[in-house]
């Protein structure tokens, strides 16, 4: 896309954009004349889409509107999202972009919730618009607990889990505790689809190793939708043609230099319920300059939520930088962190009797970081008791991050997030 055509697209979102209350004030009065303009719109917040909802963004007429969804809510007031028809066909097209490709072949399970939330509805079309056939499981509940959904698996003969990355590897605890071997034993699987939460290298690699499949995941949010997907070569790509991408700096108003760290700016170009433009994600990412062999020259990668950080020595730590850290341990799939006097105090669990940690290893990953690492390997079942996989309790996203005082007391140990 052009400079003139992008500044084109801008011009017609902000005008489709007044029609909504919320939009009605903040937006100039004239299309914009130059592409730099479109910087002095104000951010977009999550507290100001939470003021505004549930009609407040909305920019078609009622009678358009074909879906709702909120935000889960956990950190306020909930997000709303009203989805058109075509809202939520290109959301399902988008999915359909990546490296998974979904045939008449495949038995899709869908381990997202339905309930409100948006992914599972969006990857259900995606699938069944490529004749897949789809199994809703859903989140856990009464009906779905874990070993029902690998026995699902099994008689089934699934071929692609869509679910979040903890629950790839909950599901694997799971078929374990049953006897299974989730690389061998589930032999029809050939995908897994994640969403959700952050999945940095080390979280792909470890949940490769266990299933023995590819991993495509999928980065999206309730208040944008479906907006990034895997190529076959398991690198995420910006779609220009539907997005305006932005990274910032501290100051929120300077873009960072190519392939750095920054806050995360989102504007929908053709999402038409309820668009937002240049909204403030409080997700930290960056875009890499990078030829992939798909042909995409920029890369795509998502560092978590900017609460999700420690600052060490003035330098930022976040959850890519963990879980790369984590990823040079013996056990790798339940961890805690959180800082010390001295740089970060790790609590992993054993995976298998007579863990350790190299010596060496972490003396060369303080001398790659810059600050000391504590490492210590408690027994299995420590940090998540293995009794809750069959239960119908809810299961969360993980948490990963602890201060310093609840690492002392053993917070952990009481509650992980998961």
């Amino acid at each position: 896309m052009t400079s003139a055509e992008k500044l084109a697209v801008i011009n017609q979102v902000i005008e489709r954009c007044r029609v909504a209350s919320f939009y009605r004030n903040r937006l100039p009065d004239k299309p914009l004349a130059y592409l730099e303009d479109f910087k002095n719109i104000p951010l977009t917040t999550k507290e100001d889409l939470r003021q505004c909802s549930p009609l407040g963004l909305i920019c078609v007429p009622k009678k358009e509107l074909y879906q709702y969804h909120e935000s889960f809510g956990t950190s306020g007031t909930p997000v709303s999202a009203w989805l058109t028809k075509e809202d939520l066909r290109r959301y399902a097209k988008n999915i359909n972009s990546g490296g998974l490709k979904f045939t008449k072949e495949d038995i899709v399970l869908i381990r997202f919730p339905y309930a409100i939330s948006s992914i599972a509805h969006m990857v259900h079309l995606a699938a069944q618009s490529r004749k897949a056939c789809v199994i809703p499981a859903s989140s856990r509940s009464n009906v779905s607990p874990f070993p029902r959904i690998i026995s699902l698996m099994q008689k089934l003969e699934v071929t692609v889990l869509a679910c979040l990355p903890l629950q790839a590897l909950l599901l694997a605890e799971t078929a374990e505790l049953m006897g299974y071997k989730p690389a061998k034993d589930f032999p029809n699987l050939r995908a897994i689809l994640t969403a959700g939460e952050p999945l940095t290298s080390g979280k792909r690699r470890l949940l490769e190793n266990i299933w023995d499949v590819p991993i495509t995941d999928n980065f999206g949010m309730t208040e944008i939708g479906s907006a990034i997907t895997d190529c076959e070569y398991g690198r995420a790509h910006p779609t220009e043609d539907d997005f305006i991408f932005e990274i910032l700096k501290d100051d929120l108003k300077t873009d960072v230099k190519p392939g750095e760290v920054g806050h995360l700016v989102i504007t929908t170009l053709k999402r038409k319920g309820t668009p937002v433009i240049r909204f403030w994600t409080e997700d930290r990412a960056r875009i890499v300059p990078e030829e992939c062999p798909c042909g995409q020259r920029l890369t795509f990668k998502h560092h978590g939520r900017k609460k999700d950080i420690i600052s060490i020595n003035n330098r930022i730590i976040d959850i890519w930088d963990l879980d790369e850290i984590v990823s040079h341990f013996p056990c790798r799939r339940f961890w805690v962190v959180g800082p010390n006097l001295t740089g970060l105090q790790f609590v992993v669990e054993e995976e298998k009797s007579g863990d350790t940690i190299n010596t060496s290893q972490i003396q060369k990953l303080e001398e790659k970081y810059g600050f000391k690492l504590e490492v210590e390997i408690v027994p299995k079942g420590s940090l998540y008791d293995r009794s809750e996989l069959s239960s119908i309790s809810a299961v969360g996203k993980p948490r990963y991050i602890y201060s310093a005082e609840e690492m002392q007391e053993k917070t952990y140990l009481k509650s992980t997030g998961i």
